[in-house]
């Protein structure tokens, strides 16, 4: 674990590359689209450049941006400082195209994001995504090899084709919980708390001990040792720990991963209550979905070394980029469709895409799919996309059911073989084989174009199960 601050003193040049975009296809682009799009970054104010590049030049990456109003303005080349436009308009946080390697294999491969001050961001993805790499890369406990990483207006690493820089992880400002605690075994509660705090006083060190105890409703175990403590409260100790010396970013290393899993759900609200009443900037890794969406702001998928979708958890599941983040993110069904005169037709109904705005009366608006006629199309149904309504003249069969307590997870069989998933109250208690009425709200699904899906877990899924119950 590090958790010494960075030296405010270090100073170096924050560099970018130029990328340039042209604003007029730019704009035509943004009025082609007829739903609500948000943009990766926020429109910031500008402060003076020289005058031909402000006309001709258009900079859409913040640090890019910066670099280059630092060279048009030509700032002094050793200084790592900004003014207070540029504190104001810059990402707390932020990641550019960062490389992670080994040899001849690629870890991490272009990974890019950003959180303001104050955020939680997640990795989430399957073993092997190379989440923990890019983790520990962030730490400096893995050397890049390409990208850059800015934290609280300072640069940790810069790996360009002009330059190579690095500041040693225990420089960075950050703090780190270990994925096994990783506490003093033969040091009490509140002395492993005290560990980072060595360039402290003596007063300001047990104030800051005492704080962090409250922090983590620790104070009465504050003189035991880490064996007379629950995995729960040895996990609040490392937490606590990490945070006594206010680290400008804090990361969890599968923080949760050694509790059961009654245990991770209510303590992962804990923790993210904690992060927040400190206001504390922070990165979790997991492959546990639930844990993400308890305590990230922003959830990034990784698949195969790459960042897929960095959005907030209801982008996430609602609005997946790829067919693999949608069926990684929650639960559903890909169903068969096919465009007809700007709609999709499908065994459910016909699909019209809805815009995020309405016309003067408040009446929802429509536009046209973006697919020609006759495209095959694969539909997202998540189980809140079919209701369970007893009047409803459509119906399925019920194929499959799991009991959740207040909810059952019903599989459901459509009229063409088709099986889509929903969630229902558990005092509606249906046999299998029999039929219940639904009523699919389809008005904000996702369609992807056939051609873009592979064999997925869910047709997969449902296509054994289709030719068992046909034998």
């Amino acid at each position: 674990m590090y958790t010494d601050s960075i030296n405010d003193s270090l100073e170096s040049k924050a560099i970018g590359g130029h990328s340039i975009q042209n604003k007029s296809i730019r704009a035509k682009a943004i009025k082609s689209v007829c739903v609500k799009t948000k943009s990766r970054f926020e429109h910031r104010k500008k402060r003076p450049i020289a005058q031909s590049q402000a006309q001709q030049l258009q900079i859409s990456n913040p640090i890019e941006q910066d670099a280059l109003k630092k060279d048009a303005v030509k700032q002094n080349p050793l200084s790592n400082q900004y003014t207070e436009t540029d504190i104001a308009t810059t990402p707390y946080f932020s990641v550019q195209d960062l490389i992670v390697g080994y040899d001849d294999t690629i870890i991490v491969s272009g990974l890019s994001l950003t959180l303001q001050q104050g955020e939680v961001g997640c990795f989430l993805g399957y073993s092997g995504c190379g989440k923990t790499t890019a983790l520990r890369a962030i730490a400096g406990l893995e050397e890049s090899r390409g990208g850059t990483i800015h934290l609280n207006n300072k640069r940790l690493t810069d790996k360009t084709g002009r330059h190579s820089f690095a500041v040693v992880p225990a420089k960075r400002g950050m703090g780190m919980v270990f994925q096994d605690y990783a506490l003093f075994g033969h040091l009490s509660v509140a002395k492993n708390i005290a560990f980072g705090l060595n360039k402290w006083s003596a007063a300001d060190k047990k104030a800051r001990v005492n704080e962090m105890l409250s922090l983590v409703e620790l104070t009465e175990h504050a003189d035991k040792r880490p064996n007379e403590l629950s995995g729960g409260q040895q996990q609040r100790v490392a937490l606590a720990r990490a945070l006594a010396p206010k680290p400008k970013l804090l990361l969890l290393d599968e923080p949760f991963s050694n509790l059961d899993v009654v245990l991770r759900e209510s303590l992962a609200m804990s923790v993210r209550d904690i992060l927040k009443r400190t206001n504390t900037t922070a990165i979790l890794v997991t492959h546990d979905q639930n844990e993400a969406f308890a305590i990230a702001d922003k959830v990034g998928v990784m698949y195969k070394g790459e960042l897929v979708q960095w959005a907030t958890p209801s982008d996430l599941y609602h609005e997946p980029v790829s067919p693999f983040v949608a069926e990684f993110v929650g639960e559903g069904a890909m169903i068969d469709g096919i465009i007809q005169e700007g709609h999709v037709e499908t065994a459910l109904g016909d699909i019209y895409r809805r815009m995020e705005v309405c016309d003067e009366s408040g009446q929802p608006q429509y536009c046209e799919y973006d697919y020609p006629n006759g495209t095959p199309i694969k539909v997202l149904v998540r189980p809140d996309d079919i209701i369970h309504d007893d009047e409803s003249t459509q119906t399925a069969l019920v194929v499959g059911r799991v009991f959740r307590g207040a909810n059952y997870l019903y599989r459901l069989q459509l009229e063409d073989g088709q099986t889509v998933l929903s969630l229902v109250p558990s005092h509606h208690n249906h046999e299998i084989g029999t039929r219940i009425g639904i009523l699919p709200i389809l008005e904000h699904v996702v369609v992807f174009d056939e051609k873009d899906i592979n064999a997925t877990t869910w047709s997969e899924y449902d296509r054994a199960s289709m030719v068992d119950e046909d034998e």
